[in-house]
């Protein structure tokens, strides 16, 4: 009588087993950072980035202040939404310190591109005579760096000017941005990038609901745009996290991730947008729970024989 009911508990608990993975997809994913169960709001911040430089300037300033006053803690809760704009100036700054036609001045003059040389002639200022092509160009970008800081009647066209020159210009501009880049590379662990941005390993935003997953297949997190759902799903090899108010929808019971867009009007608001906010990185380094099967051709009742009825 005991093996029978061992067998058949047996059985009950594999069927039970097999039909709650089915069910519950998400119970089959651990998480390296051990995120305990509860409730996570995810809030994304969209920022007005500008098109020009003069108003980028104005823009890395305020965004510069606004981020300086906060603490570590409220740093950490501040996901951006990265657009591919502010990506590409955002990787120039972190890897450079420079940024939009800043870096064709300040670029070594034998290493600029074709493209980079034909704007540089598109400025029409005179130059030294019989210098040759090289001293011509660097000319320009020195010119080019005085007139993004403003100080464009400082240019001598009969000077010679060198890297060197070009160095100590813009010395002073690089030491005011070390806090900038500072805070960017602390931000940057929390940013989630526009579906458009190729940028592996990392959370992407997607808009188009008819999105193909196969397309983000080496982003562990989709942010994406929906008007009928909320909550999370997971996929083979994504996390998929619905970003809207329609209804939820949960793949376990035992987390609720939630996420919307704010959008700021001024970056004044940074502050008050990610307040409550769960940071985006702890979603990062989830993997799937490797199930274990023994496989055995041999019977239920053969594998218990040895147990024996008392």
């Amino acid at each position: 009588m005991k093996k029978i009911i061992l067998l058949f508990s047996l059985i009950t608990l594999v069927g039970c087993s097999e039909f709650s993975n089915r069910k519950d997809q998400s119970q089959n994913i651990v998480f390296q950072n051990a995120i305990p169960q509860g409730k996570y709001d995810f809030k994304i911040i969209s920022l007005p980035y500008p098109n020009t430089y003069s108003k980028k300037i104005s823009f890395y300033n305020e965004f510069n202040k606004n981020i300086s006053q906060l603490n570590e803690n409220q740093k950490n809760k501040i996901n951006l939404l990265i657009s591919k704009e502010m990506n590409k100036d955002f990787s120039s700054l972190l890897t450079t310190g420079w940024f939009d036609k800043e870096v064709i001045g300040m670029k070594v003059v034998e290493d600029l591109n074709s493209e980079e040389t034909e704007y540089l002639n598109t400025l029409n200022i005179p130059t030294p005579t019989n210098a040759g092509n090289l001293q011509e160009l660097l000319n320009k970008q020195y010119y080019l760096l005085l007139h993004l800081t403003n100080n464009s009647e400082m240019y001598n066209p009969e000077f010679l000017y060198t890297e060197l020159d070009k160095s100590l210009l813009m010395e002073e501009v690089l030491l005011d941005r070390k806090t900038l880049i500072e805070n960017l590379n602390k931000l940057k662990k929390n940013f989630v990038y526009e579906s458009s941005i190729k940028q592996n390993n990392s959370p992407i935003y997607i808009t188009n609901p008819n999105f193909n997953v196969n397309n983000f297949s080496e982003n562990p997190v989709l942010f994406l745009k929906s008007n009928t759902d909320s909550g999370f799903e997971v996929l083979s090899k994504n996390l998929v996290i619905f970003v809207g108010n329609g209804k939820e929808l949960h793949s376990n019971e035992d987390y609720q991730f939630l996420s919307n867009i704010v959008a700021l009007n001024s970056l004044d608001e940074i502050k008050s947008a990610s307040k409550d906010s769960s940071q985006v990185s702890s979603l990062l380094t989830w993997k799937r729970k490797q199930w274990k099967t023994k496989i055995s051709h041999e019977s239920l009742e053969n594998q218990f024989s040895t147990w024996e009825d008392k």
